[in-house]
């Protein structure tokens, strides 16, 4: 007996997981009591897992081509004394592009972060936003017209990486401050992906998984391994949906 989790990333990704039910156990494994993880372990643990939520939560609302990745800069003489001054400054920015929006008809959504450089060094702010040109609304100049304490750096969203390195730049821990990892993001305005749960009468999964029809695996993203709690295998891995003009 092994399940199936699929998270359905909007319309063109889907991650899977393949995994042993800790009630039946897996081929040549007895059934054992799970292992208590050292603090370490378990914080490497939950790391990922912080990681992979924010990953799948890019993914079902920020299509690659149509967002941005926006990093807010201080100018030297604009720079916020505390942290919590910096995150306010943050939420009045917010707060004034949210409501131009919503006069134009348009919600805001967004992802965002504050940290520190890598030595303490500047706080600034981190934005997954949309691409937004349209009613009279031009994303880039918006910020950059309203963002008046220092510079705004945009980079394209792109599907290099399955936005995986992207999600782990924003819940480290090292360059945060106050909740450490914790991030912020819109409310009421962005989807969760979908999760269906199979089990299967089966033994094993193929080693090299078979993508369904229209999508293709991302190799990079094939992994087999050990659940560290149960000592069980697991394999994951992501399909992306094939473009028409690749068909």
């Amino acid at each position: 007996m092994i399940e199936r989790v699929e998270y359905y990333c909007g319309e063109d990704v889907i991650q899977t997981e393949y995994r042993y039910p800790l009630r039946w156990g897996a081929p040549g494994k007895s059934r054992e009591k799970k292992r208590e993880l050292t603090p370490e372990e378990m914080e490497k643990v939950n790391q990922r897992n912080r990681e992979k939520k924010l990953q799948r939560l890019i993914l079902t609302n920020f299509k690659p081509g149509h967002g941005w990745h926006c990093i807010l800069k201080y100018r030297q003489e604009d720079r916020p004394d505390t942290w919590e001054l910096g995150k306010k400054q943050l939420s009045d920015f917010k707060k004034k592009i949210r409501k131009i929006l919503k006069k134009a008809g348009m919600t805001f959504r967004w992802i965002s972060v504050t940290e520190r450089g890598k030595k303490g060094q500047a706080l600034h702010h981190h934005m997954i936003i949309e691409d937004i040109v349209e009613n009279g609304i031009n994303m880039v100049k918006l910020f950059k017209e309203h963002w008046k304490l220092g510079s705004c750096a945009f980079i394209d969203l792109y599907e290099d990486g399955e936005y995986e390195n992207l999600a782990e730049y924003i819940v480290k821990k090292e360059t945060k401050e106050g909740k450490g990892c914790s991030y912020s993001r819109s409310r009421g305005n962005l989807k969760e992906p979908k999760v269906r749960k199979k089990r299967l009468r089966r033994k094993r999964w193929p080693e090299e998984p078979k993508p369904r029809k229209g999508f293709y695996i991302v190799k990079e993203s094939v992994y087999n391994g050990e659940n560290p709690v149960t000592g069980y295998p697991y394999q994951y891995y992501t399909q992306r949906r094939i473009a028409r003009c690749q068909r």
